[in-house]
């Protein structure tokens, strides 16, 4: 059985269209950098709200580990690092 060319270059137009059509979709996704999916038995909102800024953050894996250690209150990155700054010893 033969096809057509024309039909066959339809054919060909169409799945490269799909192709495109999912590559476009699939960067439209959103992302998070660290985090992933929700981890079962982690916090509830993937969000929290940092206790040295009061801004809105994206848990990291650092907070994720810190919330199965018991932690509840957490600190951006910027912050925690501001913190580790202070605490550091100082050689003389």
């Amino acid at each position: 059985m033969q096809f057509p060319p024309e039909l066959l270059f339809a054919a060909a137009i169409a799945a490269v269209a799909f192709l495109a059509g999912v590559l476009v979709l699939r960067g439209r996704a959103k992302r998070t950098r660290s985090v992933g999916l929700r981890v079962a038995g982690g916090p509830a909102n993937l969000r929290f709200t940092c206790k040295g800024c009061s801004g809105q953050f994206t848990h990291s894996r650092r907070t994720l580990h810190a919330w199965h250690k018991g932690a509840r209150q957490f600190y951006c990155k910027a912050c925690h690092t501001k913190g580790l700054g202070d605490k550091r010893p100082r050689s003389s």
